[in-house]
């Protein structure tokens, strides 16, 4: 018997290695093929050498979008991984019933390319009347979650505030009526009585109020789910504050910045109290948390300068310095893990960017701040990073500088449409606004314009959590009512059935 020969028996193990080997060898190999396929190496069938291609990552609002690259079909639909040799692309979704999204882009060897936040518009948006109001409401504004839209309702009594609340989950839901308590704001029944947005708090119940009226101005906390706990800052602070802020994005405390005496003080609403001011020459600031801040001031320095600082928890360090201006524009975020400072004024033509600068600021042995690229809109206006703090947006005009913090990449241009006012974000990726009375949307480069559908409302509308609606204003045929309207953003096959 075989297996009682010890010389064939040392051959079968001989056989039974060198075949695990073998195998060991191969699934290697396979995985190795596998893991360079992944990041896009290929053979050269003509020359026998190894490549290295472009990756692609393609993904579209809604899914299912047909792909093209320089006009010729992919035969694949979003979401789509494709490998792509290196060189220029004109890259096109389409999809039935919406309007195409293209644009041209550039893959390198080791260039992973992701094309992910395209938002296919409908070639026909549909709108729904919501409810009609006698005039262009004056003031609306939408929970951060995307969740709640209030709308000024204008009374026949002048000292009534009112605001009508949507669950933009429930659209076909009639609105709830929201009043502030009776007193609460100074003066409301006199003529140019207005009320302006500051900021939502982040739990989605306060907004903070600027009233403006004849003789003054004054900040109202209001509660959305419980209006008679609504408080006026004023009166219950006991002081006439030129800026009020949230800190934390908290209404439990406030940033309070007087501007005739330029200081700036942290009031607690639950005591009532004003703390003693933790800075002075102050001209304007930015708070981001509880001990963290941007600030500007001109103490100490030439004649029409000013200096960005850094307020880290009671210590100060200088930025930069510009030319003096009619407003100035700073801001900070995160993105990544790492901070990213702006830094600027109106009275200048360009705007600094700042990577970790406190890490060298608070470094001796470096003891500076040294911007790494800077956006050039001369007279900038407006300031501010995408919801996702990818991008950061300057501008004036119809001017634009955009800087991409994820590829490193910087975009400067004009918008010849006229746009009504500062076009806000969107979303991580698209701006939104108004134009010619209609609603305007753009990628955050300025490509893929889009006029929507009629509106009146200067910053275009808000959308609901999933984006499936857009809700906006619109002029009523009478020329003098206006109409809450929501557009579905939604087309074809991807409507329910009972709208199709």
């Amino acid at each position: 018997m075989d297996f009682l020969d010890p010389r064939k028996k040392r051959q079968f193990h001989v056989r039974l290695i060198l075949g695990y080997v073998l195998v060991g060898i191969a699934i290697a190999l396979a995985t190795v093929i596998l893991v360079y396929g992944a990041y896009g190496y290929s053979i050269n069938t003509k020359t026998g050498t190894v490549v290295q291609n472009g990756l692609l990552f393609v993904d579209s609002k809604p899914g299912g979008a047909n792909i093209y690259l320089n006009g010729a079909s992919r035969n694949a639909t979003t979401a789509a991984r494709l490998v792509l040799a290196t060189g220029n692309y004109s890259l096109k979704l389409t999809r039935t019933g919406y309007r195409d999204w293209q644009r041209n882009i550039t893959l390198d060897q080791q260039t992973v390319g992701r094309f992910v936040y395209p938002f296919l518009f409908p070639t026909k948006p549909r709108a729904t009347d919501m409810k009609t109001y006698p005039s262009a409401p004056s003031l609306i504004t939408e929970t951060p979650d995307h969740h709640w839209l209030l709308v000024r309702v204008d009374s026949s009594d002048p000292a009534t505030v009112s605001f009508d609340q949507f669950d933009t989950t429930k659209l076909t839901q009639a609105a709830q009526t929201i009043t502030l308590p009776s007193g609460l704001l100074t003066s409301a029944d006199l003529p140019d009585s207005t009320l302006t947005e500051v900021a939502w708090s982040t739990d989605n119940v306060h907004l903070l109020l600027k009233h403006d009226y004849q003789g003054g101005s004054e900040f109202i906390v209001l509660n959305r789910t419980s209006p008679v706990d609504s408080f006026n800052v004023n009166k219950n602070l006991g002081i006439n504050p030129s800026e009020v802020a949230l800190r934390n994005a908290s209404i439990s405390q406030l940033y309070i910045y007087d501007g005739s005496a330029q200081t700036l003080s942290v009031a607690d609403t639950a005591k009532n109290v004003v703390n003693p001011a933790f800075l002075t020459h102050v001209l304007a600031f930015k708070g981001y948390g509880t001990s963290l801040l941007t600030y500007v001031t001109d103490n100490k320095l030439p004649d029409g300068q000013a200096q960005a600082r850094i307020w880290d928890n009671g210590q100060t360090y200088p930025l930069n310095n510009f030319p003096l201006g009619d407003h100035y524009l700073i801001d900070a975020a995160q993105y990544q893990g790492d901070w990213y400072y702006a830094a600027g004024s109106s009275g200048d033509d360009h705007i600094k960017l700042y990577k970790n600068p406190l890490a060298s600021l608070q470094n001796t042995s470096v003891g500076k701040a040294l911007p790494f690229i800077s956006l050039r809109v001369a007279g900038a206006s407006e300031i501010g990073f995408s919801i996702n703090t990818r991008f950061i947006e300057v501008e004036s005009g119809q001017q634009f500088g955009v800087y991409d913090f994820e590829v490193g990449m910087r975009y400067q241009y004009s918008v010849q449409v006229p746009l009504a006012g500062p076009p806000q974000w969107m979303d991580g990726h698209h701006l939104i606004g108004e134009s010619g009375g209609k609603v305007f949307v753009m990628d955050y480069d300025g490509t893929n314009q889009q006029l929507l559908t009629p509106t009146n409302f200067v910053l275009g509308g808000f959308f609901s959590n999933d984006y499936n609606h857009l809700l906006t204003a619109a002029p009523a045929s009478d020329g003098t009512s206006a109409i809450l309207e929501n557009v579905d953003m939604r087309a074809g096959v991807d409507l329910p059935k009972s709208t199709q």
